[in-house]
C-alpha cells in the first residue's frame, strides 16, 4: 500500500513533463516516507518522458525499486549521482532486502553490503531504519548481530516474477508426484485390507460349519468309539485352524500339543 506522500506524488506525476518530471523523480528518491517505486514505473507518461532525455534517471528509479547499493556501486555509469539523502535511502532499501532473506545479520555482512566503515555509523543507520519502519529488530552489540523481526517488502520486477513462477511450477509438480504416490499406497493398503477381511470371513465360515457338525454329532450320542474318534479329529481340525489364525508355530504339527515326561508320585506311609 502506498503512503500518503506517494499518492500525492503519483497524482502530480500523471501530468508533469520535461524538467518538472526530473524534479519530481528526484524528490521521490529523497523523500523519507516513500519506499515503493513500482507504481511510478507503471505510469506510461512518466516513463515515456524520462526515456526521451533522462534515461539515467529512469534507471535510477528502477534501481530504487528493485536494486541495492551494490548494484549502484558496480555500475555507476548507468545511474545519476546520488545525493546524500538518496544514498542513505538506498542503504535502507538494501538493508530491507538483506533482512528479508535472513533473520540474523552479522555486522560484517552489513558493513560490506551497505558500504559503511564504522560500527557506530551502521548502528545509526539501523536505528533510522527502525524509526522509518523499514525494518524491526534488535541490536546485539555484544555479538555484533542484527536480529530481524520484520522487514518491508521490496517491489518485484518481471525477472523476479519469472523466478517465482518457476519455483511455484516445480512445487506444483512435486505435489502432483507426491499425490500419485499417496494414491498408489492407499490403493495398495485397501487391497491388503480387503484380502485380510476375505480371509477372516472364510475362516469364520469354516469354523461355524465345523462347530455345527460337532454339535450334530454330540446330539446323536451313542456313537461309541467311532464317534469319539470323529470328535477328536474334528477338535484337532479346529485347533489347526485356530493355530493358523493366531500364527502359532505348533500349527505345522497339526495342532499336536507337546507333552512333558510323566512324573511318578511316590507315596509314603505314615
Amino acid at each position: 500500500m502506498s503512503s500518503q506522500a506517494a499518492q500525492q506524488f503519483l497524482l502530480l506525476a500523471k501530468s508533469v513533463r520535461g524538467s518538472a518530471a526530473v524534479d519530481l523523480v528526484n524528490r521521490v528518491l529523497e523523500h523519507p516516507d516513500i519506499f515503493g517505486f513500482d507504481e511510478f514505473l507503471r505510469l506510461e507518461s512518466l516513463v515515456k518522458a524520462l526515456k526521451t532525455d533522462h534515461l539515467q534517471l529512469l534507471s535510477t528509479l528502477e534501481l530504487f525499486a528493485y536494486g541495492t547499493l551494490s548494484d549502484y556501486e558496480s555500475n555507476r555509469d548507468r545511474f545519476i549521482s546520488l545525493s546524500p539523502l538518496a544514498r542513505r535511502k538506498l542503504q535502507l532499501l538494501t538493508l530491507a532486502s538483506l533482512a528479508v532473506h535472513a533473520r540474523i545479520l552479522p555486522y560484517t555482512l552489513l558493513l560490506e553490503q551497505l558500504r559503511i566503515e564504522s560500527v557506530r555509523e551502521l548502528e545509526d543507520l539501523i536505528i533510522d531504519g527502525i524509526y522509518a519502519q523499514v525494518i524491526r529488530g534488535k541490536l546485539d552489540q555484544l555479538n555484533k548481530l542484527l536480529n530481524v523481526e520484520y522487514a518491508i517488502a521490496r517491489d518485484i520486477n518481471t525477472v523476479a516474477f519469472d523466478r517465482m513462477e518457476d519455483v511455484l511450477d516445480k512445487w506444483c509438480k512435486n505435489c502432483s508426484a507426491l499425490l500419485n504416490v499417496l494414491k498408489y499406497e492407499a490403493t495398495k493398503a485397501n487391497e491388503q485390507k480387503k484380502k485380510a477381511l476375505d480371509e477372516q470371513d472364510k475362516y469364520d465360515k469354516e469354523m461355524l460349519s465345523m462347530m455345527k457338525i460337532i454339535d450334530l454329532q454330540a446330539q446323536g450320542g451313542g456313537g461309541g468309539r467311532r464317534d469319539n474318534n470323529e470328535n477328536n479329529n474334528n477338535l484337532s481340525t479346529l485347533q489347526s485352524l485356530s493355530n493358523m489364525l493366531t500364527g502359532n508355530p505348533d500349527s505345522k504339527q497339526g495342532g499336536a500339543k507337546k507333552t512333558g515326561r510323566p512324573t511318578a508320585k511316590r507315596f509314603f506311609r505314615p
